[in-house]
């Protein structure tokens, strides 16, 4: 909602959950955007072809059930010449089966090539792992009431950071042809 405000863009947020959906509807009052929200699947937009200029998942495609399905999905609402980007997640060794399922064979650049994407870009630093690392072990320090959001990411720290060295965070960018 932030990014979108600041474009001067209309907004067009996507989840599976209408608890998230909800969440983003009283958020996005305070940025006076013009946003919409629908609870969907990533392999069933409910959108039209050709009508984004931009798509955004933030760590979110990763999480379809079918990745390249959801992939085919953004090229269909992307006009030509429409980017998309995305974060997530790839093994730094594929099929390693410390990782969990949905990680071990991640590949950005396959999915989206057999999607249907021609130019794919896939960025990654040791910086932007050591940050989200880091947001973890401080979460960790810090005391936190039950039920709060500060108590979900502490759960959350606890299940991936026993695994998160062997994983790298990437920044994904392609354009519709």
């Amino acid at each position: 909602m932030w990014l979108a405000s600041r474009a001067h863009a209309a907004l067009v947020g996507i989840d599976f959950s209408p608890v998230a959906i909800a969440q983003a509807r009283h958020r996005a009052v305070p940025f006076a955007t013009d946003a919409a929200f629908a609870v969907a699947d990533l392999t069933r937009l409910p959108l039209t072809g050709q009508c984004v200029d931009r798509a955004l998942s933030l760590d979110a495609l990763q999480y379809a059930p079918d990745r390249v399905a959801a992939a085919r999905q953004a090229l269909r609402i992307l006009k030509p010449g429409g980017r998309l980007v995305l974060t997530g997640w790839q093994p730094h060794t594929p099929g390693d089966e410390r990782l969990p399922p949905r990680h071990r064979h991640t590949d950005w650049t396959r999915v989206l090539h057999t999607a249907g994407f021609t130019d794919v870009h896939c960025a990654s630093t040791a910086a932007w792992d050591d940050a989200y690392q880091g947001i973890y072990r401080t979460a960790l320090t810090l005391d936190a009431d039950p039920g709060s959001a500060l108590a979900g990411l502490q759960g959350e720290a606890r299940r991936r950071l026993p695994t998160a060295h062997l994983l790298h965070r990437v920044a994904v960018t392609v354009v519709r042809d």
